[in-house]
């Protein structure tokens, strides 16, 4: 018997088919078992991975770095606790002192109290970065738990240690012992490389703090100390600026830290099991569904972000544009993450990292090849296509950067034979 109404029926078919199979898509959209099973690989492989770099100093100590200075960070901390905060003037003049901004003579007594009581354990900490490898303590690495608070305070006192160290260098100069202040100098911003071993887009920012704390004291320390200090200088700086952990390692860190603090109550049981510890803990959020979503959108971003971040600066500056492009022309976006906001401002800060330690070692060449040869060389041999050296004349010549957008202080060279106290000074 033929049916009395063929095509309701047929349309009817046809969009029950449709249904299910957007139904279906839907369903493997938001199924997270894919994404679970990565995270999980993730966590396993960054939470057992080693952070070797180059070695500034010979001979090392054995162990890792984040070993020698875990036993240290309790007193650290306490340091760091019970010391009454300066007072806005005194941090702001403690701050131009050591950056050559103002004399020596200006420092706030509490600047040189707190850096008297200090300086055992800030020396404790810098002979720490003699490990014969990288590798944070577990209170600074991101994937240590949830735990921010504590992670911020680890921070901070490492922070805290960088200054005094930069400080430190500064009074080593004033007092004509340029050569221990390069000791000093060249240790602190080994502590500011060490920083960003592991330590996720937070450690790389801290690193690249420290770089800005402390290089114009360097600068003034190498400038001044001996020619064959500033030639072992020059190698020692070239080791660190060799060990800088790639941005995009940095960024995956982030992202992996970023997934558990907010995703891990989406894990089945039997995933959550396999976590560390201090993640175990997860209290189920509302919006399940949603989240999965989200969740899908953070990891694909930083799939994409992680391809290009480590691209020289204009290559990488048209990349994130793009990229931003296509997040403006899809619809339906969740929030983005937290670090996916500052990408460009994080990248551009370490290529300003990198624009100094190149400063510093082309500093201590240039300077080094005028006091043997008796005149400026023509070109830095350092073969960099950041920086350029200007001979002003016999006794002085400039270091300028050439980047288009990154343009830091440019360091005057004065020749070891010429007199004065303080021989590098700011450009003005």
């Amino acid at each position: 018997m033929a049916l009395k109404r063929p095509i309701p029926t047929l349309m009817g078919g046809v969009f029950l088919i449709v249904l299910a199979c957007l139904g279906a898509l839907a369903y493997q959209h938001l199924r997270t078992d894919a994404l679970e099973a990565r995270l999980l690989h993730e966590v396993n492989t960054l939470t057992h991975a080693e952070h070797p770099r180059p070695a500034h100093v010979t001979p090392t100590r054995p162990g890792t770095f984040g070993t020698a200075v875990s036993s240290l960070l309790p007193a650290l901390l306490r340091r760091t606790r019970d010391l009454p905060p300066l007072s806005e003037e005194d941090a702001a003049r403690c701050e131009a002192v050591t950056e050559g901004r103002s004399l020596v003579t200006e420092l706030p007594a509490a600047c040189r109290e707190a850096l008297e009581q200090d300086r055992p354990l800030m020396r404790q900490v810098l002979a720490a970065t003699h490990a014969e490898s990288g590798g944070l303590p577990e209170e600074l690495r991101p994937l240590s738990g949830p735990d921010v608070a504590g992670r911020d305070a680890a921070a901070q006192a490492l922070r805290r240690v960088v200054e005094q160290a930069a400080l430190e260098t500064r009074l080593l100069v004033a007092r004509g012992e340029a050569d221990a202040a390069v000791d000093t100098c060249v240790d602190a911003l080994a502590l500011s490389r060490e920083l960003a071993l592991g330590g996720g887009l937070v450690g790389q920012r801290l690193s690249a703090y420290g770089y800005g704390r402390t290089w114009r004291a360097c600068a003034d320390a190498l400038d001044a100390a001996s020619v064959p200090r500033k030639r072992k200088a020059t190698a020692q700086l070239t080791r660190l600026h060799e060990g800088f952990p790639p941005v995009s390692l940095s960024l995956h860190e982030e992202s992996v830290a970023a997934q558990l603090t907010t995703f891990r109550d989406l894990l089945s049981d039997d995933a959550r099991a396999e976590l560390p510890p201090a993640w175990l803990d997860a209290p189920a959020l509302p919006g399940a569904l949603s989240r999965r979503r989200q969740w899908r959108q953070w990891v694909t971003d930083a799939d994409r972000l992680r391809a290009v971040v480590d691209q020289p600066p204009d290559s990488r500056r048209r990349a994130l544009e793009a990229l931003e492009a296509q997040h403006h022309e899809q619809g339906l976006r969740h929030d983005d993450a937290p670090w996916m906001r500052q990408a460009a401002e994080d990248a551009d800060l370490l290529d300003l990292r990198a624009l100094r330690s190149e400063a510093l070692i082309a500093l201590a060449e240039v300077d080094a090849t005028r006091t043997e040869k008796g005149q400026w060389p023509r070109a830095l041999a350092t073969k960099t296509s950041s920086l350029v050296l200007e001979p002003v004349d016999a006794n002085q010549a400039v270091i300028r950067s050439c980047v288009r957008g990154l343009t830091p202080e440019a360091l005057r060279i004065t020749a070891d034979a010429a007199p004065g106290p303080e021989q590098a000074r700011e450009q003005p």
